[in-house]
């Protein structure tokens, strides 16, 4: 390992992280200093005990510091401006009270905290997302809005405000880091970047992360609206009136949205919201056939694989001994 010396970015790397998120963030790093003509940004990586880790791709990553050595250098000239954990699937299993402890000591010293994928699902354990908004990837959004009732999760691109940034993970990280980089580059500088990445533009933090197969939709429209709150109720379903209601319409217009954009009416559309929660956690969690069934808004597990079983064309059972 590396002695500590002065970086801009430290990136948290936890076992099975995905390599995209984390290697488009170095990539806009990279080429600002490229456009700037010197080494404006300096990166380094980090993991629990220094080891070196495994990415969700098999490829193993050295790292620069141990957790340990890591807040020893952020209390001195070393001290980087940001520390981004990079997370993947089973985030769960990487909580740790030094990593908490640690996270919550690099906010008291002001540096930036934040998440790539799953990572802020930590920066919620470490209790430093109370009242706050956040993003994580959509396949954890229901079991974190479960598991953090007071953060409040989107299931949009990327979130950054003083103190935390967090974003869905994938390219993603590209238009957070973009958007980090404008607030101390300005907008010529991004522009630069993106031209040199072949990308149009960076993308506005409130775009959602899944793309709708619909013909009209349009980004902030009342169905973007009841589609969110959806998403945000998996465990404990709302009814399709009461969506209405949220939306400001009745509900005989939500329903014709959903025919009209997504050719199935409401209901349809979020018992399949909520079928496809239920398959991530069978083949990503150690929770029961029951559990997940509730964890997905069904109180009668029996129907709950009935419904998965015309869904998927396989029992709820079936799909966790296959894996």
């Amino acid at each position: 390992m590396d002695s500590p010396e002065f970086c801009t970015h430290v990136f948290f790397l936890t076992p099975d992280y995905p390599m995209v998120p984390l290697t488009s963030a170095i990539e806009v790093l990279a080429t600002a200093n490229r456009i700037l003509g010197r080494q404006e940004y300096h990166w380094k990586f980090a993991s629990l005990y220094g080891e070196p880790v495994e990415a969700a791709n098999k490829i193993d990553s050295s790292v620069h510091y141990s957790l340990s050595e890591l807040r020893t250098a952020a209390m001195t000239t070393a001290r980087p401006k940001a520390v981004i954990v990079c997370a993947g699937e089973f985030v769960e299993r990487y909580e740790n009270p030094s990593l908490f402890a640690g996270l919550r000591e690099f906010s008291r010293q002001g540096i930036l905290v934040g998440g790539l994928s799953t990572g802020a699902h930590l920066l919620a354990a470490a209790k430093l997302l109370e009242n706050r908004s956040c993003v994580v990837h959509w396949e954890i959004l229901p079991q974190f809005s479960e598991r953090f009732p007071n953060v409040r999760v989107k299931s949009e691109l990327y979130e950054i405000d003083d103190k935390f940034c967090t974003c869905a993970g994938g390219l993603a990280a590209i238009d957070m880091m973009l958007t980090l980089v404008e607030q101390e580059q300005g907008a010529d500088a991004v522009k630069d970047i993106c031209d040199i990445l072949t990308t149009d533009r960076m993308r506005e933090p409130t775009q959602r992360q899944r793309l709708l197969k619909i013909r009209s939709y349009v980004p902030g429209t009342r169905i973007e609206h009841a589609i969110k709150l959806m998403e945000a109720n998996i465990s404990d379903p709302l009814p399709i009136d009461e969506i209405a209601q949220l939306s400001g319409v009745t509900r005989r217009q939500v329903e014709r949205w959903f025919q009209r954009d997504l050719d199935c009416p409401p209901a349809k559309h979020y018992l399949d919201l909520r079928l496809q929660h239920a398959y991530h956690l069978l083949n990503n969690s150690r929770k029961s056939v029951t559990e997940i069934a509730m964890a997905a808004g069904f109180s009668n597990t029996a129907y709950f694989s009935l419904a998965f079983k015309k869904k998927f064309g396989t029992s709820p059972r079936s799909t966790r001994l296959s894996k």
